[in-house]
């Protein structure tokens, strides 16, 4: 491998000031952050090639990271994640394990974001930012777990209470590792990182990632994180090292909000009568037209906005209804109606004539006319990214 005349340069400084007497432990002391036998990254000195990590650390080369997660990806937490939005990394070390970095050590927890900083820095090292720690974990590919895009429980052993989880010692799940080579990123205690909570509120909040929940699904995701105030001590946090140039990328998100549910007063037929036939669960006749009945704005969380709509593709002698859906979709911001997600989609008896919300702005309430008369209603539910519609209530 050929480094930098730069590298080579403090290499060899570094190499004649301290002999053949390398200090390989991972706890060893040191007496500063040039004493690795690696290149020590500075202002002037970047880490971009991949020379030797130091003992116990992985390197993490450059690249794009797709910090977040994609709008038509799910589950997805639309006001706390970037959606999928492409941020330039410059190389960086990370510890291969929560500290102390042992295999079959219990990670060190119940400290506070300030001394996990001060324990990394007794060891020439510093505590990641949140977006290294999601390029560590998803890998050249930006995988959604570290293992891959599909959620596998077994892998990290997620899914269970976060507390039970921090009390594993670390090392033995050998299939919880990135393509980087990082193990254990998810499935014990959460890691603490050096970023402030950039999400359009709470900015007085630390970052953490990684951790574990019954939702492991959801938190076992290398986009996850969760805001606490700094100075809390938790046996359910803990933290791991990097080392190198702090990268500057950061997780800035806008809030943008509006009512929870409101009317379109002039939807455009064109564009819901184009979801109501990418309905995967719905076969409507082929009349080439939908006639809407209702169509509104559902906005559940902030960052989010969709459409909820009902309509007939026919009616019958004018009068009777065929082909009757009701259905929620994602407009495509470009407005490119052929880039519209449809989320959730189910037969109608006749078209919905109210929509109410149930509870937060998470949770819709439909009501309509049953074909051979009466009411029903159904539930419909927006969860982290899908929307569930319920059966039919009489």
């Amino acid at each position: 491998m050929q480094y930098p005349r730069a590298v080579l340069s403090v290499m060899v400084v570094v190499s004649l000031a301290q002999g053949a007497c390398r200090d390989t432990a991972e706890g060893a002391t040191q007496a500063s952050a040039k004493s690795d036998a690696v290149p020590v990254a500075s202002n002037d000195t970047k880490i971009d090639a991949g020379p030797a990590a130091p003992a116990g650390m992985v390197f993490v080369s450059a690249g794009t990271l797709k910090a977040g997660t994609p709008k038509n990806k799910v589950p997805r937490i639309a006001d706390e994640e970037m959606p999928g939005t492409d941020e330039s990394m410059n190389a960086f070390y990370i510890d291969a394990l929560p500290y102390p970095n042992e295999p079959g050590a219990i990670p060190t927890s119940n400290v506070t974001r300030d001394e996990a900083d001060q324990m990394c820095a007794a060891k020439g090292k510093r505590l990641c930012t949140e977006l290294e720690w999601e390029r560590a974990c998803k890998g050249d590919a930006n995988a959604t777990y570290e293992y891959g895009d599909e959620y596998a429980q077994d892998k990290c052993q997620t899914g269970v209470s976060v507390d039970e989880a921090a009390r594993r010692p670390s090392g033995d799940r050998i299939a919880c590792k990135s393509s980087f080579g990082v193990r254990e990123m998810h499935g014990g205690p959460w890691e603490w990182t050096s970023s402030a909570w950039g999400r359009g509120h709470k900015d007085d909040l630390g970052v953490l990632r990684g951790g574990n929940a019954v939702a492991g699904e959801l938190v076992g995701r290398c986009a996850n994180a969760i805001g606490r105030a700094p100075s809390t001590k938790s046996p359910t946090m803990g933290f791991r090292c990097c080392k190198g140039d702090t990268n500057p990328a950061k997780v800035e998100l806008t809030l943008a909000s509006g009512r929870a549910l409101e009317p379109q007063l002039k939807p455009d037929g064109a564009r819901v009568g184009k979801a109501a036939r990418n309905i995967p669960s719905v076969t409507l006749p082929d009349t080439g037209r939908f006639f809407i009945t209702s169509s509104w704005t559902w906005r559940p969380v902030p960052n989010e906005s969709l459409t909820l709509a009902s309509g007939c593709a026919a009616y019958e002698n004018n009068i009777k209804p065929v082909g009757c859906a009701l259905f929620a979709f994602r407009p495509d911001d470009s407005g490119d109606a052929t880039k519209d997600v449809v989320l959730a989609g189910v037969p109608a008896d006749v078209g919905i004539g109210e929509m109410v919300l149930a509870g937060d702005g998470r949770h819709v309430r439909v009501r309509g006319l049953l074909s051979q008369g009466g009411l029903y209603a159904r539930d419909v539910t927006y969860v982290y990214g899908r929307v569930v519609i319920g059966d039919k209530k009489k």
